[in-house]
């Protein structure tokens, strides 16, 4: 099939951008036309009459043209929809507002919902901890729950007494933040270091409170640059899982909008942990902000479909 004319896409995208009537003699001085010329593109254009109406009024022809009726639905595949994703954002220089528009469709209407719902019906088998990973965690949290101290043997034969206090995915790995019996400062301990957990008896009980905790979490993702304001909509609130597990959510708000949709807001670290529970959200979530964010999470699923085809 021959390619198209440039003056031809020309003459599509005056068509495209118009709604209602528009009497004959204006609308083939803006295509470029005469008006038989006019006449003859329309039927091409919409040769079922779908989308178009011409009639006579006053002595005048006059055209009714409904510009929605040019918009095609194409038939990607996600590999395709990530390519032109990527074409899209690559090409910076082209920064119009048809352009912005076209980004915009394909990012929240492409290739993000399509990968999301594929990748929400398979197992995320290798994000999984194993059995002596959750024994671990299960420990650490029964620990916090019951302020119990513990003493942590590392790989590399250190040893930490210290009183537990939040386990949570910090830069990129599961992490305890834990209050050492001694000085009482925080320390951070990656739970891959950690080989053993035994139960130290005391009656002693941790002395930094629940927001210091906070403030520390928030002053290393603050100092590692890794926060950032995470804004969603999420559909269905009342059948989803708002509160991922081993998050810290600095400052959470949620608000219900007129629609029955809630706006989640919180102050997050960007980390696979945090887009495998967006992915269990499927459908019901939709991420308005910020857009960088939008895109590492889009690129996490190009990877995790790519590897698990």
């Amino acid at each position: 099939m021959k390619s198209m004319k440039p003056d031809v896409w020309n003459k599509l995208v005056v068509l495209g951008e118009k709604q209602g009537a528009i009497r004959l003699s204006d609308l083939a001085l803006e295509m470029g036309l005469g008006p038989e010329e006019t006449l003859v593109f329309l039927r091409q254009v919409f040769p079922a009459g779908t989308g178009i109406e011409i009639y006579h009024q006053n002595s005048e022809c006059w055209v009714d043209i409904k510009g929605e009726s040019i918009q095609y639905m194409l038939p990607l595949s996600p590999g395709e929809w990530m390519q032109i994703h990527k074409m899209l954002h690559a090409n910076k220089t082209a920064d119009t507002a048809v352009m912005h528009s076209l980004r915009k469709k394909v990012s929240e209407n492409g290739p993000i919902k399509v990968v999301m719902e594929l990748l929400n019906q398979l197992e995320l088998w290798d994000q999984e901890l194993n059995e002596s990973e959750q024994y671990m965690v299960q420990q650490l949290d029964t620990a916090i729950v019951e302020k119990q101290l513990l003493c942590l043997a590392t790989y590399d034969n250190r040893t930490f007494i210290v009183h537990p206090c939040r386990v949570l995915h910090l830069e990129g790995q599961l992490t305890l933040i834990a209050e050492d019996s001694n000085d009482h400062c925080l320390v951070v301990v990656p739970l891959k270091e950690v080989k053993d957990i035994s139960m130290v008896p005391s009656s002693k009980l941790p002395q930094v409170s629940p927001y210091e905790v906070e403030e520390f979490i928030s002053a290393v993702r603050t100092m590692n640059e890794k926060e950032t304001r995470l804004i969603l909509k999420i559909h269905d609130p009342g059948t989803t899982n708002l509160f991922p597990e081993h998050h810290f959510l600095g400052k959470p708000c949620m608000i219900t909008n007129p629609n029955g949709d809630l706006i989640w807001a919180a102050y997050v670290e960007p980390c696979e942990a945090l887009y495998d529970w967006l992915l269990t959200l499927g459908k019901n979530v939709e991420i308005l902000d910020p857009v960088k964010f939008k895109d590492d999470y889009l690129i996490y699923c190009e990877e995790k479909l790519r590897k698990i085809a």
